[in-house]
């Protein structure tokens, strides 16, 4: 999991505020840095209830081009495949903190898969913003898509920091899009990974507040 944090560092510098931050630069070391970019991400709510722990956000998209959010994540049965799960995210955990993570997540250098799991993408218009929430079970356990490690729990009431990340695709003119899916009241396509895995930007949302949650 310690491979897995450091891949998703990599290179990666972002302007938090509080339950609301702008992407500015990207997660690849080697990708280019678009000065015109002001996507937020704002968490409107945290809760936990019998279903989990529940966080609804939004995000904005003010740049003058349309985006793509990387927030698909795939739904998998007993046969496989078997659609998107709108309020699924991915888990991550280390020590005490959480990271609950809505992008794709690169393959280990050292893993090898017959096929990456890569979100599906919705686009986000200029000007426009799209209200989402993610439920993950409680107590918190590590859930991703290429396993290090036995499993890791945390209890909601020992965790000290936690925080939203969802990704997205700033420059969208050269994404080979494929298919298109509805889930719920949006559309998705799907995308190739090398593609995604180069242009994804990660949206911070900085340490979430606890408090009356536990």
């Amino acid at each position: 999991m310690r491979a897995l944090l450091q891949a998703g560092a990599l290179g990666m510098a972002l302007a938090i505020i509080v339950g609301c931050t702008r992407a500015e630069r990207p997660v690849n070391a080697g990708g280019s840095v678009a000065q015109a970019d002001v996507v937020e991400l704002k968490v409107e709510s945290v809760s936990s209830g019998p279903e989990g722990l529940a966080v609804s956000y939004v995000v904005h998209n003010g740049s003058p081009r349309e985006v793509l959010l990387v927030d698909g994540l795939p739904e998998w049965g007993p046969t496989g495949f078997v659609g998107l799960a709108p309020e699924r995210a991915y888990v991550e955990l280390s020590g005490d903190g959480a990271v609950l993570l809505r992008a794709l997540v690169p393959v280990p250098e050292d893993f090898e898969v017959e096929m990456p799991e890569v979100p599906n993408v919705s686009p986000l218009a200029p000007g426009a913003t799209v209200s989402s929430r993610l439920v993950v079970p409680l107590p918190l356990r590590t859930s991703l898509p290429y396993s290090q490690g036995p499993e890791t729990t945390l209890e909601l009431s020992a965790v000290r920091e936690l925080r939203l990340r969802v990704g997205y695709l700033p420059d969208t003119s050269e994404v080979r899009l494929h298919g298109t899916t509805e889930s719920g009241g949006r559309t998705f396509r799907s995308a190739e990974y090398g593609q995604v895995v180069t242009r994804q930007r990660l949206l911070d949302s900085g340490p979430l507040s606890l408090d009356g949650v536990k």
